[in-house]
């Protein structure tokens, strides 16, 4: 994928952190929820529900410097902690840059500027795998790319495979050279005999 211009949006983003607000929305929301209901019904019955005289009777004899409390306080701090860190630590990038400057190096036209060119990870992950599918000796491939790394699982029929995962990475590493990744991920391999 490849876009031009000054204003548009860059290819290269990182996610959005859905997954942890939509946890903590629901579980704010269920709290609400349950406040709400034992509100109502305490103004409706002048009682609070049964449902609480477990509870209730429990925190009525706590106090303060007891260790349970200090343990639900912990929980609280270590729970808000680990939601913060997830708003404000960056998730990973959803794609490679390719370095296309080589590209308009004999071209009469001057490059673009301001041109990103980039690669998602399940398209680095399908390239590897096609490239390790075309070396001898490999019988099945599958593929993960992250932004830093390319990981082969790879299954071969030969009994011995010898060096094998060494002419695999040399292959797939010399392949995402040549597509203009940069950096280039680093490329390992994990090869097993079929039996």
């Amino acid at each position: 994928m490849s876009r031009d211009g000054q204003r548009s949006s860059r290819l290269r983003h990182r996610p959005s952190r859905a997954i942890p607000s939509i946890i903590a929305g629901i579980l704010l929301l269920a709290a609400g929820v349950a406040l709400a209901w034992l509100a109502i019904t305490r103004l409706a019955n002048g009682t609070w529900p049964p449902l609480l005289q477990g509870p209730r009777d429990w925190l009525a004899v706590l106090a303060w410097n007891d260790p349970a409390i200090r343990q639900i306080g912990i929980a609280a701090v270590v729970a808000g902690v680990v939601l913060l860190l997830c708003a404000f630590i960056p998730g990973g990038f959803n794609a490679l840059t390719i370095d296309d400057s080589r590209s308009g190096a004999g071209a009469e036209e001057p490059p673009v500027q301001e041109r990103e060119t980039v690669m998602t990870r399940r398209a680095v992950a399908r390239l590897a795998k096609a490239r390790c599918l075309q070396i001898d000796g490999v019988g099945s491939a599958a593929a993960t790319a992250t932004t830093r790394r390319v990981h082969l699982n790879v299954t071969t029929s030969l009994h011995e495979p010898g060096d094998l995962r060494a002419r695999i990475t040399d292959a797939v590493r010399a392949r995402l050279e040549e597509t203009g990744l940069s950096p280039v991920p680093q490329v390992t391999a994990t090869v097993r005999s079929r039996d």
